[in-house]
């Protein structure tokens, strides 16, 4: 094989994110109107040369470009197969940007590789004997094929009649690179191909979970406690699962520019930087409840130890010492126990504790007073369960609120000889003071799983005689770490396919089950997507107008969805449903959202609409079981908007349709279906069709010159709602006289 194929790849928007971030800055900085695409072809495009070199400068927007997904393992992954000298990256980038784009690729990790600057790649692929290429330039790709070389096509458009079978269409780099070498040929062995998911494992996690996730992925382990090894490995990491040993600190999260999830594998996520990964887009996953059983269990055993002294009557008999009389334990029985917070955890300590016949006691501000009666639990404040408790243990995560919520005032408060258990977080609890208690007998025994700082090598709590100390053992149980390993393996390769999980830590908690909202936000993304295009230019409002009875956390995602797929086109920054809201605050843009009439009877519908000199709205009608886009600017559709559409504005005028589809006949574009829309005769009016071709932009530009015709649209939407699991790609554009 490494004697027929010489492989040429293409640079912006197959090895780069697509480069439509060039556009933008070159719009805003010269006041041109390029459109989003010309840096996918710039001399196509007539982009002036002067712009191309500002563009590629030392100092131009090409250095913040961000890798394409699996770019840099497709070319390493080609290398290996073809053999060094048999790929090279062949761009149209002008040769002055050589220092800078040899300085990119550097910066990202990509091996090193022959690269050659030409607009004429054809001349240049076949002095060097090519044999098959990479692009994303339909331009490119037909002189490729015209010369006989084989050319991968990155784009979801559909193949138009008449290309040359020389051209082959995949959506991305892993169609492209089975194409190119095929699949492996043992369906079970682990490739490292650009074809799979990259997750990066910081910490010991189920094998099961391993399993199952190395079905779909590469697993790369590392020391999370090793900070340079861990950045190094996000790289082009897709996924990061950790444990609560790992920090995700805001440098940590920098360093992988393709990271889309960040999963830990248990409850707290108070070792990792929520509000960054937030404005990074990241999505953040936990398991909660997932080892609340051994969890609470943990901390029974603890109590046990403590009460029944048992670590030291089990030290003295291994010694050889029978001292019975030296120890006194005590029973539970009619003691009252204070437990603070009563979440999962706090919930199965008290459930078990019933069983030892003790006065339940507990706080917390959140719970329903109601929960405490199913529990069988007292609810009093804070101080009153300081003063009572004979045991008083924490169930609460790490927060500002919550941080040394037992200091030295707090146990000042205590009840003389009190039990202090802490199987929650370690900052919960100040160790010097709870050390200072044990050492004066004010507390009379502790139980502790958890450290400020873990691993914890030094504490004031090491060689105090009344403490149990475990390391973080408590949701550690066999089945806990099943269970937790079931539902972050499961939910991290769900959520990087693109599909709805139950247990996003930033993102809203859904009502919905995940098909359904899956279904949902990707109408919504639709919505969204051809409301940019039909607003080209950044608005500073958009209203998310809500009819009908629909859950709060519902809006909240089909908002955040919309918002991110308009806002890929009205700004180069990366825009996720994760961080939508806050990069449209940073960029001014405000999101209002109005609750219309809430009646249960309608069928709920979501209006997004921007309003200023060039207003739009783009409607989704939702029965539940299915849900699509049936209005465009108030005009009312008859079907659900679906598959590649020429969309027109224009006045209800005899003989427009007609010339529309001589128009479209011309350049041997069928036409599958058709729509229109009036609110009077002779005023204005819209038009949908449904096209099987790609509409070439010389016809776009001949409708819009029909007289009555104010603007058309050129755009791809799904071709049917997806089910889950399913992803789809888009493309826009737009004429106006």
């Amino acid at each position: 094989m490494n004697d027929v194929i010489r492989l040429a790849l293409d640079l912006d928007g197959v090895l780069t994110e697509h480069p439509r971030i060039l556009a933008h800055a070159a719009n805003e900085t010269f006041g041109l109107t390029l459109p989003l695409h010309a840096f996918v072809d710039s001399a196509g495009c007539n982009v002036p040369l002067e712009i191309r070199r500002w563009v590629y400068g030392p100092d131009g927007p090409a250095r913040r470009l961000r890798p394409a997904p699996k770019g840099r393992r497709f070319v390493e992954a080609a290398r290996a197969a073809l053999g060094t000298e048999n790929v090279l990256i062949l761009t149209a980038r002008p040769d002055e940007a050589r220092a800078t784009t040899e300085a990119w690729l550097q910066e990202h990790g990509f091996p090193a590789c022959a690269i050659r600057f030409a607009d004429d790649k054809v001349a240049v692929a076949r002095a060097l004997g090519v044999t098959h290429a990479v692009e994303d330039s339909v331009r490119h790709a037909t002189a490729y094929a015209a010369a006989g070389i084989r050319c991968l096509l990155l784009t979801t458009d559909p193949k138009p009649a008449g290309e040359s079978p020389l051209i082959e269409r995949v959506p991305d780099l892993a169609a492209a690179w089975e194409r190119l070498l095929g699949a492996p040929d043992d369906e079970d062995e682990e490739e490292s191909s650009p074809i799979r998911y990259r997750i990066v494992i910081s910490d010991v996690i189920d094998a099961a979970a391993r399993e199952r996730l190395a079905r779909e992925a590469e697993l790369i382990d590392v020391d999370g406690q090793d900070v340079a090894a861990l950045k190094a490995a996000l790289r082009d990491a897709d996924a990061l699962i950790v444990r609560s040993e790992t920090q995700v600190t805001r440098e940590v999260l920098a360093a992988g520019p393709s990271l889309r999830v960040v999963a830990r594998a248990g409850t707290g996520v108070d070792n990792i930087d929520v509000q960054g990964a937030t404005e990074a887009g990241i999505l953040v996953l936990n398991a909660p409840g997932a080892n609340a059983v051994s969890a609470g269990e943990h901390t029974i055993a603890l109590l046990l130890a403590l009460t029944r002294q048992i670590p030291d009557a089990n030290a003295a008999v291994h010694a050889g010492r029978w001292e019975r009389k030296r120890f006194k334990p005590f029973d539970l029985q009619g003691k009252t126990i204070g437990i603070v917070g009563l979440g999962r955890v706090g919930s199965v300590v008290a459930q078990r504790l019933r069983a030892f016949e003790t006065r339940l006691i507990g706080y917390d501000p959140y719970i329903a007073r109601e929960r405490f009666q199913q529990l069988g639990v007292e609810p009093v404040p804070y101080e009153r369960l300081l003063a009572e408790a004979d045991v008083v243990t924490f169930h609460v995560p790490a927060t500002a609120e919550t941080i040394n919520m037992l200091d030295a005032d707090a146990i000042a408060r205590l009840k003389p000889g009190a039990i202090v258990l802490n199987c929650a977080r370690g900052e919960v609890v100040d160790q010097e003071a709870l050390a200072e208690a044990l050492r004066t007998g004010r507390v009379a025994a502790a139980g502790v799983d958890v450290f400020p700082n873990e691993p914890a090598h030094t504490s004031p709590l090491f060689g105090l005689p009344n403490v149990v100390l475990t390391p973080h053992i408590g949701g550690s149980s066999r089945e806990a770490l099943a269970a937790v390993g079931e539902m972050i393996s499961t939910t991290t390769l769900a959520a990087l396919r693109g599909e709805a999980v139950p247990n996003a830590v930033n993102l809203p908690p859904a009502s919905l089950q995940g098909p359904e909202l899956q279904r949902l936000t990707r109408v919504a993304s639709a919505a969204g997507r051809l409301l940019s295009v039909l607003r080209s230019a950044r608005p500073e409002r958009l209203e998310v107008i809500v009819q009908g009875a629909v859950p709060l956390d519902v809006t909240e995602r089909v908002t955040a969805a919309a918002l991110a797929e308009a806002l890929r086109r009205w700004t180069d920054r990366r825009v996720t449903p994760v961080n939508a809201r806050l990069v449209a605050r940073d960029l001014g843009l405000d999101v209002h959202i109005v609750s219309g009439n809430a009646d249960p009877a309608l069928v709920p519908e979501f209006a997004f609409e921007v309003d200023g000199d060039d207003p739009h709205r783009v409607t989704v009608r939702w029965d539940r079981s299915e849900a699509g886009i049936m209005e465009i600017d108030r005009f009312s559709l008859e079907r659900p908007l679906a598959g590649d559409l020429l969309i027109t504005r224009h006045w209800d005028r005899p003989g427009i349709v007609g010339r529309v589809g001589t128009i479209l006949g011309r350049y041997n574009v069928n036409i599958a279906g058709m729509q229109v829309g009036r609110h009077e005769r002779g005023g204005q009016a819209i038009m949908v069709l449904n096209v099987d071709d790609i509409i070439p932009e010389a016809a776009l530009a001949e409708i819009v010159t029909i007289p009555g015709i104010e603007t058309a649209y050129v755009v791809s939407l799904p071709a049917a709602v997806p089910e889950p699991g399913e992803s789809f790609g888009w493309s826009a554009s737009r004429a106006a006289r």
